[in-house]
């Protein structure tokens, strides 16, 4: 049995030459040159070209685009659905100086793109994760996430370089079905690939990408929340329709994406698509609309305008949904502000998604691409300015005490906010982002409280301007003291244009906090519902309290502090005296007990007691100390026996004494007003703020009887002006004026 099956081998034909005639017929379906058939005398169906036709070192028209047809004309397989109708990748062209071809992928004899340099049934190629099923894409290398792709468009596939749209991403929420739906050629892929957008053969839109782009369809397939910037006025076709992208495509051309984005060499990594000339500014992608006088049509952000590109006052101070970024233009929550950190440019109404604004129609606080509405309570400043958020708790919230009152934009506080009602973010009228009317005169300073406070203003109830404490003054700082610091200081100065700023003068804002009503808490309800509440000094818009310690004071007025603990101190003597506002020392504040900031009914010194007698005209200074030290009065027991100078003995203080030394004697005219020369008055000798002109300590309560060191006395008694006159009788007359019997100088 064994030899008859050795036998019957062989007996059989020798398979070597059948072999090599099937390979050569199989290879023939391509190889048409390699046919015996054509080696012949006659005339054939096909011209003998036994020479290179279109491959370099190749014989024949193998690899032709006839022959690919050959078999995808539906003999074999129905591609012309996908190759040679719409748009395929261009072929017969020269590559451009933008792509870089590897020999692995040969051109044309003519150093042309043909089928054949990505197509080979010899190659490597396989399907998009390297299966063996992919054998049948003829691809001369493999094409694993688009690594095909990547290997001429290298600038493109360096997306980090070159600002090109990042793949090797997770494509999000676009899905498999909707990339079927598109024809994409990764719709099974979970990341994002060149294959995502682009479709190598039968693509629908321009550049082969997989369907037409005119009204970004591609785009918004992926990006489906910004899809709302479609119809708005963002959408440039709409209002920009004659301006050009860096590609100088027109908005209906690139789609309303591409005129602000191109997926490819960008001008940053937000893919931007316009000019983006200043470096580290983010916000010029905005500003280079909206603050470009050129293009009228479009709303500009104008002079006085929110700070962009600047550090937050604090990281704490900037919530998660108000973006920070970098230079670069990605988020960072260690950025800066910018002008889309309070913007989201792709949706018009952030509590209205769908909802597209006519161009004409003028936005206010609840739209114009705001991320947080700023209507109602002004919620999106103060989401940022939380320590101005006690403002909606006050009297300084127009949306209840002034509800009609319109700001330079015309709108009311119900229609803007109640942070609107006195600053604009864009298009303010000066610094400050203010949002009034300025007049000419006063200064900017000064006008951010009068424009209120005055006879026909919204505060017109509350108006200053009688006898008030002095702004508009730089303060002299050998006298007081105030924090020049312009950033944390917490008696600020300013200049006229309203910038806090060093060595500058006293404003309305060195003493108030406009925003806090009550320097004491940080209550910041939003359901506030008085009006014109009464003030006191221990609120106020005080930015310190001023009762019952007189802190606000006390921190300028250091000098005149050192009243605090001694018999002038009424909180300690007298603390149910009141002043002419029927205030007792303790509502008021030591200081308080004698002196208003605000609307004095005294003549002088901002005083708010009732004037006491005095002797002569001119000794209204001498009033102020006599409305105690008279019959009647708290201070009836100190009544001096003798009260005042002689008035035909005046006094000239200039000769020997410098007003800037510590024992220079004050003369005062009838006003009050300090003079070189004139009659001694109660102040000539004594500070009624310090007990003792040796050192700052207070003078205990206990303690009566003043020593001659004490007394309220300015100077000591041998540094006085007295020694122009009575030369060494002086310290006698100076210490014991109101004892005549002492007065005599007594031999030893």
């Amino acid at each position: 049995m064994l030899l008859f099956a050795i036998m019957a081998l062989l007996m059989l034909p020798s398979a070597a030459p059948a072999f090599e005639m099937s390979s050569k017929r199989d290879c023939a379906i391509c190889h048409v040159m390699w046919l015996d058939d054509f080696r012949t005398d006659k005339e054939t169906l096909i011209d003998w070209q036994p020479g290179n036709v279109l491959m370099k070192d190749t014989q024949g028209v193998v690899s032709s685009e006839d022959i690919c047809y050959s078999c995808h004309d539906g003999y074999v397989q129905d591609s012309r659905h996908l190759v040679w109708k719409h748009n395929s990748h261009k072929t017969f062209v020269k590559p451009s100086r933008k792509v870089n071809v590897p020999k692995s992928l040969p051109l044309s004899n003519k150093d042309e793109l043909y089928c054949g340099t990505c197509h080979s049934p010899h190659g490597a190629g396989s399907a998009p994760k390297g299966g063996v099923e992919g054998i049948t894409s003829f691809f001369r290398e493999k094409n694993v996430d688009s690594s095909l792709c990547a290997m001429c468009h290298r600038n493109e596939a360096r997306f980090t370089l070159t600002n090109g749209h990042p793949l090797q991403v997770p494509r999000g929420r676009i899905s498999t079905a909707s990339l079927n739906l598109q024809g994409s050629e990764a719709a099974d892929n979970p990341n994002i690939v060149c294959q995502t957008c682009h479709k190598v053969h039968g693509a629908k839109g321009k550049k082969i990408v997989a369907i037409e782009n005119y009204s970004s369809e591609l785009c918004t397939e992926c990006h489906r929340k910004q899809k709302q910037v479609l119809h708005s006025k963002h959408d440039l076709r709409l209002t920009m329709s004659e301006s050009k992208n860096l590609k100088q495509q027109l908005p209906a051309e690139s789609g309303p994406c591409g005129a602000c984005h191109v997926p490819h060499h960008a001008a940053n990594k937000k893919l931007w698509a316009r000019p983006f000339a200043i470096v580290n500014n983010p916000s010029q992608m905005c500003l280079v609309c909206h603050d470009h006088p050129s293009n009228g049509n479009i709303r500009q952000v104008g002079v006085y305008s929110h700070p962009v590109n600047v550090e937050p006052l604090s990281n704490s101070s900037i919530p998660t949904d108000l973006p920070l970024f970098a230079d670069d233009a990605t988020r960072n929550p260690a950025g800066r502000m910018q002008c889309f950190t309070c913007h989201d440019v792709h949706q018009w109404a952030p509590e209205k998604p769908v909802y597209f604004a006519d161009r004409d129609v003028a936005g206010d606080a609840n739209n114009s691409f705001l991320r947080i509405s700023n209507s109602g309570i002004s919620t999106l400043c103060v989401t940022c300015h939380r320590d101005n958020k006690p403002v909606l708790a006050s009297d300084h919230n127009l949306s209840v005490t002034a509800p009609d009152e319109k700001n330079v934009s015309g709108l009311t506080p119900n229609v803007s906010g109640p942070c609107s009602a006195c600053h604009l973010p864009h298009h303010a009228v000066g610094t400050r982002l203010w949002a009034k009317d300025r007049s000419a005169g006063s200064s900017f300073a000064m006008q951010m409280c009068t424009g209120c406070h005055n006879r026909g203003g919204a505060a017109k109830l509350k108006i200053v301007g009688g006898s008030d404490h002095p702004i508009e003054v730089k303060p002299d700082l050998q006298a007081i003291t105030v924090s020049t610091d312009p950033t944390t200081g917490d008696l600020p100065l300013y200049d006229s244009d309203g910038n806090r700023k060093a060595d500058e003068k006293i404003a309305c804002l060195t003493c108030h906090e406009p925003h806090r009503w009550d320097p004491k808490t940080t209550n910041a309800g939003g359901s506030y519902s008085f009006e014109n509440v009464e003030g006191s000094p221990a609120d106020s818009f005080l930015r310190m309290a001023n009762a019952p310690s007189s802190a606000l004071c006390n921190s300028c007025h250091r000098d005149q502090a050192q009243i605090i603990g001694t018999a002038h101190d009424l909180n300690v003597t007298a603390p149910l005296e009141k002043n002419l506002r029927n205030q007792t020392v303790r509502q008021s504040g030591p200081c308080g007990a004698c002196h208003v900031v605000h609307n004095s009914p005294g003549r002088i010194r901002l005083w708010v007691r009732r004037a006491g007698p005095a002797d002569r005209s001119d000794s209204v200074v001498d009033s102020l100390c006599t409305s105690c030290h008279s019959r009647g009065n708290i201070a009836e027991k100190k009544i001096p026996r003798i009260a005042s100078h002689p008035t035909d003995r005046l006094i000239i203080n200039t000769a020997l004494f410098d007003k800037r030394r510590g024992f220079y004697t004050p003369l005062f005219d009838g006003n009050g007003h300090r003079v070189d020369i004139g009659n001694i008055s109660c102040p000539s000798c004594h500070d009624s703020h310090r007990w003792g002109f040796l050192g700052n300590a207070a003078r205990p309560v206990k303690i009566l009887q003043g020593s001659g060191a004490s007394k309220f006395l300015r100077t000591a008694s041998y540094k006085t002006v007295c020694v122009n006159c009575h030369a060494e009788e002086a310290p006698f007359r100076y210490l014991y004026f109101h004892q005549p019997d002492k007065r005599i100088l007594r031999p030893d």
